[in-house]
């Protein structure tokens, strides 16, 4: 029976999943209900994917002290399978009416407290839109490792970060009409690049201040780690869209970003007053960036090919920028 808490409000239907996320998830549930969007009633879903740590406990305490929270489980690992269930489980329990809002949010990012209702207000005010996502933050580490302060360079401010349309996004706000019969491919490496085609990319947008904290990678191995996949994940949208539509919407080499810095008066000048070990960081990241895409490159030719899921996860059209075109293989 889907839950009407009031047939006059809205509401905002937040989707979180969580696979071994027991230090963070409390925070991010915390800082989701402190931040109440005016007008619209605030539901917290979390879906525990094949935890080994004790985030199950975790959830189960939180859920007897927030009323509008709910959780499920997922023993399957993978977060594709844990966003499909916490969607079926949004259709089956809210009304998910046109005016209502699904916010994807990573269990690891905490939103500021002006950021929900910043990502609703942009979207009720452009009709075309079909998302909204806000900006990762990583906040500057505390340790004096030389290391960890390059990281976070490379990671926030580097010049391959320059072209906002590759970044990831830990935090979007889709209208509750976009989601309904969304499903993800279960192999899809990275989920919101795939989101954004789906919906397409002219009607997905970043707001320009609204922000989530997340964690900045703490060593060389977390960083790369996360590049390649976020960079496979790039190619392997060309398994279900139009490889053209993917190499148009998201540039892939370093020379746009580059070209995007120099263009850019504002950018140099913010580049300047950036400390000089931030500077190095964005220096270091060409050829890091380089050297990562050509990894993500061989190792996405190379690993074991997945046999194709059936499409009806991308079964409706999408829009991108030479027109309406639909997913490959359908």
């Amino acid at each position: 029976m889907k839950t009407t808490p009031n047939s006059n409000t809205n509401e905002l239907v937040v989707l979180m999943p969580a696979r071994n996320e027991s230090r963070t998830i409390s925070s991010a549930v915390s800082a989701v209900n402190q931040s109440r969007v005016p007008g619209m009633d605030t539901s917290v879903l979390v879906c525990a994917n094949a935890c080994t740590d004790n985030t199950v406990e975790v959830l189960e305490t939180m859920k007897a002290q927030h009323r509008n929270m709910d959780v499920i489980t997922e023993t399957v690992p993978g977060k594709p399978r844990a966003l499909n269930a916490l969607i079926d489980k949004a259709e089956m329990s809210h009304r998910m009416g046109s005016e209502d809002v699904v916010l994807f949010l990573d269990a690891n990012a905490k939103v500021q407290e002006s950021t929900m209702s910043d990502l609703v207000h942009m979207l009720k005010s452009d009709k075309t839109l079909k998302a909204v996502s806000a900006n990762d933050l990583a906040l500057p580490p505390k340790s004096q490792s030389m290391l960890e302060h390059l990281l976070f360079g490379i990671s926030e401010i580097s010049l391959s970060s320059l072209a906002m349309r590759d970044r990831k996004a830990s935090c979007t706000a889709v209208r509750a009409k976009s989601v309904k019969g969304m499903r993800f491919p279960e192999h899809v490496i990275s989920d919101d690049l795939w989101m954004a085609m789906y919906l397409g990319v002219d009607n997905v947008e970043t707001h320009p201040d609204a922000f989530v904290t997340v964690q900045a990678p703490q060593n060389f191995a977390s960083f790369a780690t996360n590049r390649v996949k976020h960079l496979m994940g790039l190619y392997q949208l060309e398994e279900f869209f139009p490889a053209h539509e993917v190499r148009e919407n998201f540039p892939m080499g370093t020379h746009e970003h580059v070209q995007a810095f120099m263009a850019e008066d504002e950018l140099q000048d913010q580049f300047m007053q950036l400390p000089a070990v931030y500077q190095a960081a964005s220096v270091l990241a060409l050829p890091i960036h380089a050297a990562l895409k050509v990894a993500a490159w061989v190792g996405y030719r190379i690993m074991p090919k997945t046999p194709r899921q059936t499409r009806n996860a991308a079964a409706a059209p999408v829009r991108a920028r030479s027109g309406s075109v639909s997913p490959t293989g359908m």
